[in-house]
């Protein structure tokens, strides 16, 4: 038999279209025709024109097949790129990717010279998204089945996408620093705190101690949901899956300056802020808190300290001890002598406070004997219960 002749055997697995590659060995050249031999029975030919180097006999390549011409298997050559690709062909491996044709349920795609199967459920596209935009896109997907008998490739470019979301997220998240300052979007408010949507795809938590310095019982009566707001990262924890943001610390406490506008044993007013067994926290001001501890209170033995405070009630307090940097204040209600502070007290500290915020010449116009005469005036109103129309004149 002409070795450059031999019947195949008839196979309808391996058609004129088979995509299967098949190894060969050179037998000789004629021309411009090469031969080779596929296996028992089965030869090919193949143009020379298709070989980067002359063939030699003996040498081995893979091949496809396409058809038979007078008993030859027609041959084409698998360059080596086109190769890699179908062998190395793995579940998981990424692979670029030509968007051929919609078919029923999806997509039919081009890997090299291979045809694939991409769903549309695997596609990125929404459900309300039109599929044919992506009809002769170039892709890069990811092979998520390999059936190499029945020659069949499953992709998907959703995993793809979500690939490079998450590796996005990793980037955004490497790149947090502490003391970092963000702008983000508030998603949704908690009675426990504030989140933060910020970046691409990540997510903190405002706690409701790090919205205000001063006590926060409801945290939409400051932020609303869609809000922009500016936070500072506080830390970044579990692989950035819990991240902490602050919103006080973009604004000086006011305990850092508190020293500047208190002192001990002054006479300040104060707002009962919330009852505890051991006594009761009151505000003085705006973000600072102290302790009234009910020792300080006068109360006699068995009187239970809510029949005297209740919250939101204004009272006058004497500073007993003050730690800035703590941030730790004590009250009372009673002097050091255990007398008890009176209303009046803290009226006449308001307006020694207002004496203390004029300047030098408004103070020289303003005698000490007017300042007395109206703390004795603004005292008998109130013991007499009487509103004051209007200042009145009392000369000392």
């Amino acid at each position: 038999m002409d070795p450059r002749r031999g019947s195949a055997p008839s196979d309808k697995h391996h058609g004129p279209h088979t995509l299967r590659i098949w190894r060969g060995t050179i037998v000789d050249s004629f021309g411009h025709d090469v031969f080779v031999e596929l296996g028992p029975r089965m030869q090919g030919v193949i143009a020379r024109r298709h070989f980067r180097k002359p063939p030699l006999p003996g040498q081995k390549y893979d091949f496809t097949l396409h058809g038979q011409e007078e008993g030859l298997w027609a041959l084409s050559l698998k360059e080596e790129d086109t190769l890699e690709t179908w062998e190395e062909m793995e579940e998981g491996s990424l692979v670029q990717a030509r968007v051929v044709r919609l078919a029923p349920g999806g997509f039919e795609i081009k890997v090299g010279p291979l045809h694939a199967f991409m769903p549309k459920s695997h596609s990125g596209l929404a459900r309300d998204e039109k599929p044919e935009p992506l009809v002769g896109k170039n892709l890069t997907v990811e092979v998520i089945e390999v059936d190499v008998e029945r020659q069949r490739v499953v992709v998907s470019r959703k995993l793809v996408m979500q690939r490079e979301r998450d590796s996005q997220h990793q980037r955004e998240i490497a790149g947090l620093r502490v003391g970092q300052r963000v702008n983000g979007r508030v998603s949704r408010v908690e009675s426990y705190g504030v989140f933060v949507s910020f970046g691409h795809g990540l997510e903190g938590l405002v706690h409701v101690s790090d919205l205000d310095h001063a006590r926060v019982e409801d945290p939409l009566e400051l932020v609303q949901p869609g809000q922009t707001i500016e936070c500072v990262v506080l830390s970044v924890k579990n692989g950035g899956r819990r991240i902490a943001l602050g919103r006080k610390q973009l604004v000086d406490s006011p305990w850092s300056t508190l020293e500047t506008r208190c002192y001990v044993d002054q006479i300040v007013e104060g707002r009962v802020t919330h009852l505890v067994d051991f006594g009761a926290f009151v505000e003085i001001e705006r973000g600072v808190e102290g302790l009234l501890h009910e020792s300080e209170c006068g109360l006699t033995a068995g009187v239970p300290l809510r029949t005297l405070l209740t919250p939101g009630q204004r009272v006058a307090v004497r500073i007993a001890a003050l730690d800035p940097q703590a941030q730790r204040l004590s009250l009372s209600l009673q002097h050091k002598s255990g007398g008890r502070i009176t209303a009046e007290e803290i009226e006449n500290a308001r307006h020694f406070a207002e004496l203390l915020d004029k300047s030098p010449q408004e103070r020289l116009e303003l005698p000490l004997g007017k300042l007395l005469a109206r703390a004795l005036r603004d005292s008998l109103g109130k013991r007499n219960g009487r509103a004051q129309d209007g200042p009145t004149s009392l000369s000392a």
